[in-house]
């Protein structure tokens, strides 16, 4: 039996706002056991010297270590050499900015491979724009999630197009089944759903770039025309203040629960006549993907990663992002219209096993085992 590969993810940091794992941070937890069932081995580094979504994925069974020099210390170059001495990586698979950047250093300096991971398409930073130019010969593969990821990685990073493979992130298609009525009746008690209301809801980050202030503003016109309804965010942010806020001045609290963050996104998900995705910029959405595996109608933003997984009127409704006149009328009309919702919603879920996480597994196991292969063909 061939030795396994041992993969080291180095990672920024586990959440993106303190208290939410990051998207590749719940990728982590999906991808490891399953890359494991391919004969992959893998640790997870990040620079921060602590993490709450460290622990999360250490009582998943995940391998993590911490640094803690800073995200532009030099000391990091010797930090990930000594933790790719101790686990006897033969990849680093890198995750952020200050990763590439220092990972890139080390493996050149340990002699073997990396690969960039780029999730999003992010503002061209000038000091980061010049490392990446630096570093691009000292990248041997890259990965984007989205095809509008990898024009951003050739346009903003510097990486050979050659180099690049895109790779979409993947879910458990199961966990996301629809629970029985019986759950779904009890569960929307507990969380204050009154009997016979609709509900509308929304997994994000509560930060701006997610867009979940928009849907705050579309509840007005929608709670006009359709009164039994509430709207559920799930996820907490630096904004969850100003959110609550807005919903008060708008007069329409009653109508909206903040739950925070929730690790039981999929059962909640049961709970919903309509999904609302009003991001203004994604890389490969995971909560759309999650939306479709649970068989929900769907309203999203037009943008980035979110064209290349549904198509509008086919599988959800697209509106412009920023426009909570154009939202509230898609989400009444999915409310409003149980033929379209229900055919919207049943073509969703047939196409979200697509991105079932055994594809981006084994996809990402192809690409690992073609790097060992060049390394072992090249001493």
């Amino acid at each position: 039996m061939a030795k396994p590969i041992h993969v080291l993810h180095i990672i920024d940091k586990l959440t993106m706002d303190g208290v939410n794992p990051s998207s590749p941070a719940i990728l982590l937890k999906d991808w490891i056991p399953h890359l494991k069932k391919n004969g992959i081995e893998s640790s997870v580094l990040s620079l921060k010297p602590f993490d709450p979504a460290g622990d999360w994925l250490k009582n998943q069974g995940v391998e993590v270590n911490l640094l803690g020099h800073g995200k532009f210390s030099w000391k990091n170059v010797a930090g990930i050499k000594k933790v790719i001495e101790t686990v006897g990586a033969q990849i680093i698979h890198l995750h952020g900015y200050s990763s590439a950047n220092f990972g890139r250093i080390a493996a050149r300096q340990c002699g073997i491979k990396c690969i960039v991971h780029e999730h999003a398409v992010l503002p061209i930073l000038p000091h980061q724009f010049l490392a990446d130019l630096f570093l691009r010969h000292h990248t041997d593969a890259a990965v984007a999630v989205s095809g509008n990821v990898r024009n951003f990685m050739i346009r903003g990073r510097w990486i050979p197009h050659e180099k690049i493979r895109v790779i979409g992130n993947g879910i458990r298609v199961a966990d996301y089944q629809k629970k029985d009525q019986s759950y779904i009746i009890e569960k929307r008690k507990e969380i204050g759903i009154p009997e016979g209301h609709h509900v509308v809801g929304t997994v994000a980050r509560l930060r701006k770039e997610k867009g979940v202030e928009f849907v705050i503003r579309s509840i007005p016109a929608v709670v006009e025309v359709c009164s039994n309804v509430m709207f559920v965010i799930v996820g907490e942010g630096e904004l969850r203040a100003h959110l609550e806020n807005l919903a008060k001045t708008l007069q329409v609290s009653t109508h909206v629960v903040f739950l925070g963050f929730r690790a039981d996104v999929p059962a909640l998900l049961s709970l919903c006549d309509v999904n609302v995705i009003p991001s203004l910029t994604e890389g490969f959405p995971l909560s759309l993907v999650e939306a479709m595996a649970a068989g929900n109608a769907i309203v999203a933003s037009d943008v980035g990663g979110m064209r290349e997984i549904a198509k509008h009127g086919e599988t959800l409704l697209f509106v412009p992002p920023q426009d909570p006149k154009q939202l509230s009328e898609s989400i009444l009309h999915l409310l409003t219209d149980i033929d379209v919702a229900t055919r919207l919603s049943q073509a969703a879920q047939q196409h979200s096993v697509r991105f079932d996480i055994d594809s981006s597994t084994d996809s990402l196991s192809k690409l690992y085992e073609d790097l060992v292969g060049d390394s072992s063909s090249s001493n």
